[in-house]
């Protein structure tokens, strides 16, 4: 009897080893899996950074990626906007700027203007210049990026480099126009009729 017992209790001790064993080899494998996991999605938004390519979207939001020739001053989206594309009355208008240099991405929300407005003010850099609706200075390139004076605008510029976020009253809510453009890019060319308006002069008689 007491042979049996003591058999029995060993046969247990090792049936209880081997599953603590397989118990940590098990914990083992699942640790080295999630770090397996987190290494490749590391290493995956590294290479997106590393190729330049438009922009990265990570669970805290987008990123765009820039050269070191063009770092300026950020847009940031704002989070309860919807992305708006041009019907075919403002494609043309959009293919035309975009072929001037002029970038823009134009959000909508159904948030008031002036929540809109004090977010932005929260969360632009200070390079950006306020401007309210209805100023009566004008910036030039204003025209060209199709700001209107009625909207409140943040402008700020870097070298050539100018960004804009316009604010407009829209039906329902505001309309957001993030607007990127360098000022050599979007500079009218000279026409060819201007450029041949002066006649040349004689050439010397020897």
């Amino acid at each position: 009897m007491a042979e049996g017992s003591s058999s029995g209790n060993l046969s247990s001790s090792k049936s209880l080893m081997w599953m603590m064993i397989a118990l940590f080899a098990g914990l083992a494998v699942l640790l080295a899996g999630g770090l397996f996991v987190a290494s490749r999605a590391v290493r995956s938004v590294g290479l997106s950074a590393a190729s330049g390519q438009g922009t990265v979207r990570t669970p805290a939001g987008g990123f765009r990626l820039e050269k070191e020739t063009e770092v300026g001053p950020g847009l940031p989206i704002y989070p309860r906007s919807s992305l708006l594309v041009p019907d075919d009355n403002e494609a043309a208008a959009s293919i035309k700027q975009a072929q001037s240099g002029i970038e823009t991405s134009t959000y909508h929300t159904t948030d008031t203007r002036e929540f809109v407005d004090s977010w932005y003010t929260k969360h632009l850099s200070p390079e950006f210049t306020r401007r309210d609706a209805g100023d009566q200075s004008v910036p030039a390139f204003f025209k060209d990026a199709r700001v209107s004076e009625n909207d409140i605008a943040f402008v700020a510029e870097r070298d050539q480099m100018v960004r804009i976020v316009a604010l407009s009253l829209d039906s329902g809510g505001t309309k957001i126009s993030l607007v990127r453009f360098s000022k050599l890019s979007s500079a009218p060319e000279q026409s060819p009729a201007a450029s041949q308006s002066a006649p040349a002069e004689p050439a010397a008689i020897q």
